[in-house]
């Protein structure tokens, strides 16, 4: 049976949909709260700063469903949009994974390997509306071939293992369409990845042959002992 490959932003805004009616915004970016009871899902906002913390390209946006960054994103700062109540207990997971692939778009991504995840939990401090001047911060490490790098809503690690808060790694060809609660991503590189190699065991050193022994030299006979000399001052006796 054949597939067609299915887009990431038609799986992203199909995941918006089914939370249409507890998010702010239809087609947002939106996180879901790990505590049960009165806590809806909220609107999350994010901008890309760089090293200083100032803001490269769109400042603060809550597109979602997905948008799809032209750069690789450093560092992304989150928070929970303006004008929302947010319960005291209530946290709000946002993560960023960094995947290597084998293409530099969806399409080509092929085989997914995760390398790098970082999450935080948005709480009412983090609502755009409080006092608050510092947001929290995401960073995974810059692909320096083709990648692919992910911000959601949720926590789980999505890199193929089966343990609980682990899921399904990306993977173009299945349709397996992961992250879920896809925010934004990004796809590039311009390279292929090189597998890392392992490093290299020390050698063994080689056991040396021991050297042959010399030949002993031929042992000569012990000298004849011969009469010490008289002491030159010891008398001399003769018989007359």
């Amino acid at each position: 049976m054949t597939r067609s490959p299915r887009s990431r932003t038609s799986a992203a805004l199909a995941a918006s949909a089914l939370f249409a009616c507890a998010t702010p915004l239809l087609g947002a970016a939106s996180a879901h709260a790990t505590t049960a009871g009165g806590c809806q899902s909220a609107t999350v906002q994010y901008r890309i700063v760089d090293a200083d913390g100032k803001p490269v390209g769109t400042d603060w946006t809550s597109q979602g469903g997905f948008h799809q960054w032209d750069a690789a994103p450093g560092t992304v700062e989150v928070r929970l949009a303006p004008g929302q109540t947010v319960g005291d207990d209530c946290k709000y997971p946002v993560s960023l994974a960094e995947y290597t692939t084998e293409g530099s778009n969806w399409y080509t991504s092929g085989h997914q390997t995760l390398v790098d995840h970082a999450t935080v939990y948005l709480t009412a401090a983090d609502v755009a509306d409080s006092d608050k001047h510092t947001w929290q911060k995401l960073t995974v490490k810059t692909p320096d071939c083709y990648g692919q790098i992910d911000l959601y809503g949720d926590d789980i690690i999505y890199d193929g293992k089966t343990e609980d808060g682990h899921g399904p790694a990306p993977y173009q060809p299945d349709n397996v369409v992961t992250p879920y609660h896809l925010i934004a991503a990004w796809n590039g590189g311009d390279k292929a990845c090189t597998p890392d190699k392992p490093d290299s065991p020390t050698p063994t050193p080689s056991e040396s042959t021991p050297d042959t022994p010399s030949t002993p030299p031929t042992s000569q006979p012990p000298a004849e002992e011969s009469t010490p000399p008289r002491h030159p001052h010891e008398a001399v006796h003769r018989n007359d």
